[in-house]
């Protein structure tokens, strides 16, 4: 599970008002509350459990940014520290994983692991599609050369990178909708949505390659001539030109298009992606599709297959583009376990009961209505199962009593130390009935 923390220089209610706005959580406590228990003498609550446990600290400083870190990792997590300015430097160098957002200073930069050139994490786009295209690729080609014995002329794999590259440099200026939350990287669903897109990808290469090869499906219902294949045959036959050409630009349309299902988080077609995208994307499909109509390429291993075909092969990915968007969306919601755990853990499978869940679902509706009004705040984040309330009210109390005392102790005067001392054992000093002067 994945926590994020917010480490503000800001006031607490600032912070606690940006935590509630981006769904980060308002468990956060002022910075003087992580005085260590050496310090003040608290033994109630030790300092590492309210750092892991809180949602972030307000009016921090380099030093409270580097000792949390520090100390989360002591507890064996693994952290990430994103950070813009000199002040982040140490907490980003000590981190597991130091990010410098983008504009950063050159400080943070140099202690940084990663440092994004872009505002937001819009790099994800680009990890998915590389994936995607990669096992595409590799595997369809492979595929193709194992039960046909087609080799692909590789000079088109160059001209395929190297469209596909113009295509995805314009990716920085597309138009996209900011995230309401924060951006996490997530991985699993990084690497599984690429997986899952090239595998079916590359099935549908293979898949276009044997109706072309082995069935009249195409000349029947087109009237395309049909490509007589022999495996046999060597780099010159024409045939062999021919499925290279078609083959090519049925890889290189659907590839390139699939930048427009990564792009977005719900139907590819309701989100409009930016004049650049767009125009590059046109270019690049428009030299394609010349190219395999009427270029005969010795160089390359590729011969003309005429309009007809690319009519056909456009109207092939057309439809295989259609499936993206669902396979998109199965792999999220797979991914996320309210699918299992609906069957599994309540059943859902194997009862009868109208409306299941219904008073669940109004629950959590009512609760994220209250939320959004500033009604009631958000439930905390960060606390596990084996944490009571009592154990969690414990924490809050304990953290407020250490601001307090950090400032009473300012004063420098008996009557700050006196106060100390009463706030320290819970003591009500305005309702006693004994006085005392400094």
């Amino acid at each position: 599970m994945t926590q994020q923390k917010n480490l503000s220089g800001d006031q607490l209610a600032i912070g606690k008002e940006t935590g509630r706005r981006l769904g980060m959580g308002t468990n956060m406590y002022p910075s003087s509350s992580l005085l260590g228990e050496n310090k003040d003498g608290l033994g109630v609550v030790a300092v590492d459990d309210l750092i892991e446990n809180a949602d972030g600290f307000a009016g921090v400083f380099p030093e409270h940014k580097y000792e949390i870190v520090k100390r989360l990792q002591a507890r064996k997590h693994i952290c990430g520290m994103t950070g813009d300015g000199v002040n982040d430097a140490p907490a980003l160098k000590i981190a597991d994983i130091g990010i410098a957002v983008a504009d950063a200073t050159d400080a943070a930069r140099s202690a940084s692991d990663i440092v994004l050139t872009e505002p937001g994490l819009s790099v994800i786009i680009s990890a998915i599609y590389a994936i995607s295209i990669t096992i595409r690729i590799v595997l369809g080609f492979m595929l193709l050369n194992s039960f046909w014995k087609f080799d692909f002329p590789p000079f088109m794999v160059l001209v395929i990178a190297i469209l596909n590259d113009g295509t995805i440099m314009t990716i920085s200026k597309d138009r996209v909708k900011p995230s309401p939350i924060p951006d996490s990287w997530k991985l699993s669903e990084i690497f599984a949505t690429g997986i899952v897109l090239g595998s079916y990808l590359a099935l549908m290469t293979v898949i276009f390659f044997y109706i072309v090869v082995e069935t009249d499906f195409f000349p029947n219902h087109f009237g395309v001539r049909h490509f007589h294949y022999d495996p046999n045959s060597n780099g010159s036959d024409p045939t062999k030109r021919m499925l290279g050409s078609a083959v090519y630009l049925q890889v290189s349309t659907i590839s390139q298009a699939l930048i427009f299902v990564t792009r977005s988080r719900g139907w590819s077609y309701t989100e409009r992606p930016g004049l650049l995208l767009v125009t590059a994307f046109i270019i690049a499909q428009a030299i394609a599709t010349v190219i395999s109509a009427t270029l005969t390429w010795n160089v390359a291993g590729i011969k003309s297959i005429g309009w007809g075909w690319t009519g056909v092969i456009w109207l092939y990915n057309t439809i295989t583009y259609l499936i993206l968007d669902p396979l998109k969306f199965a792999v999220r919601y797979a991914l996320s376990g309210r699918a299992w755990n609906l069957v599994v853990n309540q059943r859902t499978a194997f009862i009868n009961k109208n409306d299941f869940g219904r008073e669940a679902r109004e629950a959590a509706w009512a609760t994220e209505q209250r939320t959004l009004h500033g009604l009631h705040s958000a439930e905390p984040k960060g606390f596990t199962d084996k944490h009571t309330f009592r154990e969690i009210n414990t924490l809050a109390e304990e953290a407020r009593r250490r601001a307090e005392i950090a400032r009473l102790r300012e004063l420098h005067t008996l009557k700050g130390r006196v106060e100390s001392f009463a706030k320290l054992r819970g003591l009500n000093i305005d309702a006693m009935n004994g006085h005392y002067t400094v």
